[in-house]
């Protein structure tokens, strides 16, 4: 890391107030992904239509999902709405390129900071898009509770599955029926958002975002017994190993 990047993180940790995602890529140029930010970036792109190609408002690809409540109204889907604001930026990049990312979840809580793929930091926008501006996948918005945007998709799997338990209070139909219909609509959704992705991107970063999303969608079908035992026994492995070298050094 440059001397010139760490002070730019040191300077971003100090202003880092707002809910959101920060990116620090190689050049050392930052980009902004708060909640607050893509509220009133996106609102202010959409505002001019001159930013929306002709083309895109008329494909199919692009339409209201089948079950959307806004179907017969027409037009282009609301989950991509954040998405093409930063689209400019984003797909200068491909997955697997490197970047520092700062998350702050809540104004209490602490800052977490990783050295990551692109891929991994965009699943934040990814997730947010759907549950934040699908109109259908808005609903489940609560289920994300916790998740942050550099788990891997066991980890998201099983705090997932946390969440849903808790809030369908243990009660095993009520979840089987609530992870089924959560599957279906978020893995429509997902796969949606990757073909929308495919046709506006040039690079891949922003469209494997939305794969990972998909991919952690068909982990459900796992079942919640089978993945939070598998996560709680290499957690349980993990914290022996750490603790087999600790003693040994």
């Amino acid at each position: 890391m440059t001397s010139d990047k760490a002070k730019m993180i040191r300077s971003l940790i100090d202003d880092c107030e707002q809910e959101g995602l920060y990116l620090i890529f190689k050049d050392e140029s930052c980009l902004a992904l708060t909640k607050e930010n893509i509220e009133q970036t996106t609102e202010s792109f959409w505002e001019d239509p001159s930013n929306i190609p002709s083309d895109m408002k008329t494909a199919i690809e692009f339409q209201r999902c089948g079950f959307c409540p806004l179907r017969k109204t027409g037009g282009i889907c609301d989950a991509i709405r954040p998405t093409l604001p930063f689209l400019e930026h984003v797909d200068k990049y491909v997955s697997h390129d490197e970047v520092t990312a700062i998350y702050k979840e809540s104004k209490e809580s602490p800052l977490h900071i990783l050295d990551c793929t692109m891929q991994a930091a965009l699943k934040y926008v990814s997730v947010l898009s759907l549950t934040h501006y699908c109109q259908v996948a808005k609903k489940y918005r609560k289920y994300f509770w916790g998740i942050l945007p550099f788990m891997n998709a066991q980890d998201i799997v099983a705090r997932l599955y946390l969440n849903i338990f808790y809030l369908h209070n243990g009660q095993k139909r009520a979840i089987a029926d609530f992870v089924s219909e959560f599957k279906e609509v978020m893995t429509i959704t997902s796969k949606n958002q990757v073909q929308r992705m495919n046709l506006v991107c040039k690079r891949d970063a922003f469209m494997n975002a939305f794969a990972n999303t998909q991919v952690i969608t068909q982990f459900l079908s796992l079942g919640i017994d089978e993945s939070l035992q598998e996560t709680f026994n290499s957690f349980g492995e993990t914290v022996y190993l750490k603790e087999k070298l600790a003693l040994s050094n």
